[in-house]
């Protein structure tokens, strides 16, 4: 019998729990005298994809390198799908919607979908959440967190992709061929900053400032506005708070 259908047999009614590597093989040494060495989770999850595999085999979703979770064969599972190639960085090469399976560069689809952009701006809000509401965080305390959730939110509203790096040349999120730097503050005062030494390499500016428990936009929009009240302090614009509400107000009027 094949490592897979024994993974399935010796896990069948196990669905929701987590497991981990030890016990995956333990199991697998006393029920069916397999060999630990032999056994490698990550050749049967969902959201991991070894090289040299079908990747046609699935039953755990992959957790952390030494977790995972028992979801079974033939769930209606939804996410990403993860590549980490000796010496590369981890990528990004497809991803489950309800059980289908799209592997980007095929089907004429190259990107994260809105589906999943959606799907991870809701986890980040729930952890959000439990911080602010359970461990009771302050909003300035979250910097990366709600950073992170400003710039799920531009790629949304706007249609676009986030940058496959933080702060990849100075821009959060591409539309097609527009650069878009994201900022996103808890202040209720003070300044944005902007590095200038990038900022020619970015097309449109999107600012987000979370209070009374929500995200608004106050400005999407052309750089050049930005830069025409931004203050010019060593390497950076600093760019007033107020300044920016007060053009993003301004930006409004005219759209109406």
């Amino acid at each position: 019998m094949k490592i897979y259908s024994q993974l399935k047999e010796a896990l069948d009614g196990q669905e929701g729990i987590i497991v981990t590597r030890q016990e995956i093989q333990q199991i697998m040494l006393e029920k069916y005298d397999r060999n630990p060495d032999s056994v490698i989770p990550t050749d049967y999850c969902y959201n991991r994809w070894n090289k040299g595999i079908s990747f046609t085999e699935h039953i755990f979703e992959y957790l952390t390198r030494n977790t995972y979770k028992c979801i079974g064969e033939h769930a209606a599972y939804t996410g990403l799908i993860y590549r980490k190639s000796r010496g590369e960085v981890e990528e990004v090469i497809g991803e489950w919607s309800n059980g289908v399976k799209t592997m980007y560069g095929k089907e004429g689809v190259d990107c994260i979908s809105t589906e999943q952009l959606i799907r991870l701006y809701e986890e980040y809000l729930r952890i959000l959440r439990y911080e602010l509401r359970v461990l009771q965080c302050q909003p300035t305390e979250l910097r990366h967190l709600i950073g992170r959730i400003g710039e799920l939110l531009c790629a949304i509203t706007t249609g676009g992709q986030l940058a496959r790096e933080t702060n990849q040349h100075g821009f959060d999120v591409m539309y097609e061929s527009r650069r878009i730097s994201v900022k996103t503050t808890a202040q209720k005062n003070g300044f944005i900053v902007f590095n200038r030494k990038t900022f020619d390499q970015l097309d449109a500016i999107f600012i987000v400032h979370y209070y009374e428990d929500d995200f608004h936009v106050i400005y999407h929009g052309d750089k050049e506005p930005i830069e025409q009240i931004a203050r010019v302090y060593k390497d950076t614009y600093e760019v007033d708070f107020d300044k920016v509400k007060k053009i993003g107000m301004q930006k409004e009027v005219q759209l109406t």
